[in-house]
């Protein structure tokens, strides 16, 4: 299958959206105000803040932007959607229905990080003009949170 780099901006909205579920989910099943809560919260709060600007990559998207017809890059990029954590429609709450803990959930939110930081890096390889600008710092704020979330693990 062929991705074209206007679909695989829309992959990245889908993960962050799905992020925002996992972490809100995960915040909520915190009854008690904990530093696990907040960070799960502000977690969240960055996630839409990522979707947006991945919505504003995908308005302003030109075909141009993005290296095409490359299909071992397609291949690759329809890998790491697929082994991602919330490359799916509504992963993230249909995992967060399954937490048991607060740990678990970090497990979780560091590997999502992890993965998002692979899948960003592919596709700000592809990426031309001001959309490799604004996805480089996606990617330093992805490494930043799987940073604070190790510190809890």
């Amino acid at each position: 299958m062929y991705y074209s780099g206007k679909e695989i901006v829309e992959i990245a909205v889908r993960i962050e959206e799905n992020g925002y579920a996992f972490y809100i989910a995960a915040a909520e099943m915190i009854r008690e105000s904990t530093d696990i809560k907040h960070l799960f919260i502000d977690l969240a709060e960055q996630e839409t803040m990522h979707t947006a600007t991945f919505q504003k990559i995908f308005d302003n998207y030109e075909p141009e932007d993005y290296e095409q017809g490359d299909e071992n890059f397609s291949a690759y990029i329809q890998n790491l959607a697929d082994k991602h954590i919330f490359g799916k429609p509504d992963a993230g709450a249909s995992l967060a229905a399954t937490l048991k803990t607060p740990k678990e959930a970090l497990e979780i939110a560091y590997k999502f990080e992890i993965d998002s930081v692979a899948f960003y890096k592919e596709l700000y390889n592809k990426a031309k003009s001001d959309s490799k600008n604004l996805i480089k710092r996606i990617i330093a704020e992805e490494e930043a949170h799987a940073a604070r979330i190790k510190r809890f693990l």
